[in-house]
């Protein structure tokens, strides 16, 4: 998964598990789709329509200099103005480390480019960001990167000086070999409590051993930074995913936690749970789970795998974390399962304890000449104040040949809008063409202005001087 100028991001059709190591699963799920009428599956009846929105190009990245390859979801202050990172930029990284950038909305309805930090690699800086950066009050930028420090990533801050310049601190740089008891690999974003704290995830370490297939000293951790008031952080472990023999706790959390009404965390991750469950479709790592994390009086946390997937009738191998509403219903999407290309899920809590998984939205199967609306979503969800889900699916949604388009299409930016009977429909708002529009949206998230338009980010489409596949884009969608 490392980029480089001829990188399209995940496989769509061979599912990347794990520290993003591909495996046999896409083709499986794809012939098991014929198997569908041998299982109950319980899905709320969605319909699908295109949405002919707008979309405009906000920036086209199209130097190292700049950087390349936005991967990231964005972030977006008050104002306006968006925040991103890119996979890639001029540095002395190999293949080089990645930048944070900012993008000025001007009074003409405009945006301005600037790079607020390129990072420099190990061993004093961070390399390689993906999730999205996240924003304090006082526009201080935050986030992770997946490689640098001391080889296993770190969490930076970057701080705006009066100059209009940002400055970087390193506030945490996660453990290298032999021990990574701290994790290694966030590739999630950040998520802030009231009291300032903030929390993430690792996709690899915590300690245990090796643990799983695709665990390095173990499966991954979820960690709390606390600010002291000397400007230093303090970096706790709050739940390590060992990975051992017989366990049935999750691996590989890959995207970031969210915050329930009550203080509790949840998110999920790829692999792990029910090992047995998909050994069908030849992973022998798991289907991924859901998880809880509630504090406790002493300050510890005490973690509870709340539902593991199954297979098809659930969705399988959740890629990015939750999203939550009023009610504390989560949202999410799996990357397989449904009619074989990936979910879109609610889990509800119970009075008595436990959760509820149904399926709320499938992605439909692929036909000999289109895939209507996304395959295999390595994508995360945003909500908005009236509980509609926004997301972009990585790959798929083109409108097949004869609109003199590719087959499988660049990937698409959707909406789930429930009605009162709860069933949710879909509207297409976007199709990427992979031309100067965009194509292959990999970010983590979506971002909505108050407006309602939807910001967000493609990999690879834009200019194509450097990038064989185009090197991404910003983008703007109006509803």
């Amino acid at each position: 998964m490392k980029r480089n100028g001829s990188f399209r991001g995940p496989d769509p059709v061979r599912l990347a598990t794990g520290a993003h190591k591909p495996s046999k699963r896409g083709a499986v799920v794809i012939e098991a789709a014929a198997l569908l009428a041998i299982f109950l599956v319980t899905v709320l009846a969605t319909t699908a329509t295109f949405a002919a929105s707008n979309e405009t190009v906000l920036h086209t990245f199209t130097t190292f200099t700049k950087g390349i390859g936005p991967d990231s979801g964005l972030a977006i202050d008050a104002a306006g103005n968006l925040y991103g990172t890119t996979y890639q930029s001029t540095s002395g990284c190999v293949p080089s480390c990645g930048n944070v950038y900012k993008l000025t909305k001007n009074s003409d309805g405009s945006y301005s480019f600037s790079v607020l930090h390129n990072f420099r690699g190990q061993p004093d800086d961070g390399a390689a960001p993906w999730g999205a950066p996240v924003l304090d009050s006082a526009g201080n930028v935050y986030g992770t990167t997946t490689n640098g420090g001391s080889g296993c990533g770190v969490v930076y801050k970057l701080t705006p000086t009066a100059s209009g310049t940002y400055t970087s601190t390193i506030i945490h740089s996660f453990n290298a070999v032999p021990t990574n008891d701290d994790g290694c690999q966030p590739y999630s974003t950040l998520t802030f409590d009231q009291a300032g704290n903030l929390y993430g995830t690792t996709n690899q370490g915590g300690g245990g051993g090796a643990g799983g297939t695709f665990c390095f000293n173990g499966c991954g951790t979820v960690f709390k930074l606390a600010p002291n008031s000397d400007g230093t952080w303090t970096e706790s472990v709050i739940h390590s995913f060992p990975g051992t023999a017989g366990s049935t706790d999750g691996q590989n959390p890959h995207g970031g936690v969210v915050f329930d009404s009550k203080g509790n965390l949840w998110s999920t991750t790829q692999t792990g749970g029910n090992i047995e469950a998909c050994v069908q479709f030849e992973d022998p790592t798991g289907c991924g789970t859901v998880f809880e994390l509630m504090p406790n009086a002493d300050g510890t946390w005490t973690e509870s795998t709340v539902f593991e997937f199954t297979g098809m009738s659930t969705g399988f191998n959740p890629w990015d974390g939750l999203v939550v509403d009023s009610k504390d219903n989560l949202y999410g999407m799996t990357t397989n399962g449904g009619v074989s290309n990936g979910t879109v899920f609610r889990v509800t809590p119970l009075a008595g304890g436990g959760v509820a998984e149904t399926v709320i939205h499938t992605f439909a199967a692929c036909t000999a000449t289109r895939c209507p609306d996304g395959v295999h979503p390595f994508n995360g969800l945003t909500i908005d104040g009236s509980g509609n889900l926004y997301g972009t699916v990585f790959s798929g949604g083109g409108a097949g040949p004869s609109a003199g388009e590719f087959v499988a299409g660049d990937g698409i930016v959707f909406k789930l809008t429930s009605n009162s009977s709860g069933k949710w429909s879909e509207d297409i708002l976007y199709r990427f063409r992979g031309e100067s529009d965009g194509g292959f949206p990999q970010g983590d998230r979506v971002v909505l202005d108050g407006e309602g338009n939807i910001f967000g980010t493609a990999s690879n489409g834009g200019a194509f001087n450097l990038c064989p596949v185009g090197c991404g884009v910003v983008f703007k969608i109006v509803q």
